[in-house]
């Protein structure tokens, strides 16, 4: 196959996934798809604009007369190693239980000081705190700086974490997905958080339960560093 077949049979595959995902199967423009999907998965979003101009492409190779019985253009080998890329991203994106691990976590009654080996220990930054089997925040460094803020000379191992919670000026800075959730969507999660009130503030963490559920066990935790890469493209 030359270069131009190989783009637009991969081409092909890409708009019949789109087709079965958006349209259930039936015909829809090719950029008509490509909207329908940003608007509901954040790996299609990703390659929204790369797509439109795949899209461009294809409609130059297949309407436009070939010359010698040969398509007017050839694409470049690595425009044909992207198109698989985004191919093989579409049809399986990678979930978010690639950031499973054992999550530290402590409870409202807990004091300080737990908090702080944990993260001194672990050299972790944010820790999910738990009432009652739920999670009810999850705590960072922006909350005991708040807290240091407004406290004359106390200890951490006197007090608890709910009381430095209260002192925070920001609580709840965080959401909780289930390990079905593809990266390409946590990562738009973030990239909402930091446009939400209040603005430029990212999420401190995504907490991942099974189920997305906060009453459910904790399999992974992901924070800004593990996902930047995503939100940044």
């Amino acid at each position: 196959m030359t270069n131009a077949e190989r783009f637009l049979d991969i081409f092909n595959q890409i708009e019949k996934h789109l087709k079965s995902k958006f349209n259930n199967g039936y015909y829809l423009p090719f950029g008509d798809l490509v909207r329908k999907g940003s608007a509901k998965e954040g790996v299609i979003k990703r390659f929204r604009e790369e797509l439109f101009v795949y899209s461009d492409l294809r409609n130059v190779l297949v309407h436009n007369q070939r010359v010698n019985g040969r398509m007017i253009a050839e694409p470049l080998d690595d425009v044909l190693t992207n198109m698989e890329s985004i191919l093989e991203n579409i049809a399986h994106p990678e979930k978010v239980s690639k950031f499973k691990k054992k999550v530290h976590y402590c409870f409202t009654d807990d004091h300080l000081s737990k908090a702080l080996k944990f993260m001194r220990e672990y050299k972790i930054s944010q820790i999910p705190i738990l009432e009652h089997g739920v999670i009810k925040d999850v705590l960072s460094a922006n909350h005991i700086t708040d807290w240091l803020s407004q406290t004359d000379l106390a200890s951490p191992v006197e007090v608890k974490i709910e009381e430095v919670l209260e002192k925070a000026e920001r609580n709840g800075n965080f959401e909780i997905i289930s390990t079905r959730m593809s990266v390409f969507d946590a990562a738009e999660i973030y990239k909402q958080s930091f446009r939400k009130s209040p603005v430029n503030w990212y999420y401190d963490a995504l907490v991942i339960t099974p189920t997305g559920k906060a009453d459910d066990q904790m399999v992974g935790i992901i924070v800004l560093k593990d996902i930047a890469e995503y939100i940044s493209v």
